[in-house]
């Protein structure tokens, strides 16, 4: 009967839930090597103010653009039938917009979700 990579790789789990880390790394075909001293310093992020403000004047010009042409907004958006689109992809389209703008102003900012 031959070992799949399967097989292998469900070995290897055993045998590293069971503490045995060198084991399981043989048992892959690994050639691990001890790392002395400390780990390499983690890649600096760099802050997203380019979409920030992107984002942010895209979304003041629909809010803008929507707030200016409220009658005709108004008009259309009530017409009914298939025009349920409009108000749908509107709300669609604001919350993207809005949304990747808050989420790249709290980033610009240094807030992030722990991980």
């Amino acid at each position: 009967m031959a070992i799949t990579t399967f097989d292998k790789n469900m070995s290897a789990v055993a045998f590293a839930e069971a503490g045995e880390y060198d084991t399981a790394s043989q048992i892959l075909g690994e050639n691990t090597k001890k790392q002395a001293g400390k780990s390499p310093a983690p890649a600096v992020k760099r802050k997203p103010y380019l979409k920030t403000v992107t984002f942010g004047a895209m979304s003041i010009s629909a809010y803008v653009l929507l707030f200016t042409n409220e009658k005709l907004v108004t008009e259309v958006f009530t017409m009914g039938g298939w025009r349920w689109v409009y108000p749908v992809g509107a709300a669609f389209f604001f919350s993207f917009i809005h949304g990747a703008f808050a989420s790249n102003l709290l980033s610009a900012l240094g807030l992030e979700a722990k991980k």
